[in-house]
């Protein structure tokens, strides 16, 4: 099983819509091009540009992480009634 974290700043929906498709499209290329078949973490972040009169400037936006965790903690999810 494998637990997917993935942490996102924005300043509206759109913006969000935007970088959950920039992330997919990386874990795409990390996950699918990996020399190493039984790698257990993944995980990147992705940065926007930043409007600036002078030069480009870029900020971390988000970050995502994938790893496999034991069958038990999945289970512990499914039981937890937290949001």
């Amino acid at each position: 099983m494998r637990k997917h974290i993935i942490t996102v700043y924005t300043n509206d929906e759109n913006d969000l819509f935007e970088i959950l498709n920039e992330i997919r499209f990386e874990i795409d290329r990390k996950v699918f091009t990996r020399d190493n078949i039984r790698q257990r973490k993944f995980f990147g972040t992705w940065e926007m540009e930043v409007d600036s009169s002078l030069c480009s400037k870029y900020e971390k936006v988000a970050k995502w992480e994938s790893n496999i965790v034991p069958d038990s903690e999945f289970i512990k999810f499914q039981q937890s009634t937290e949001l």
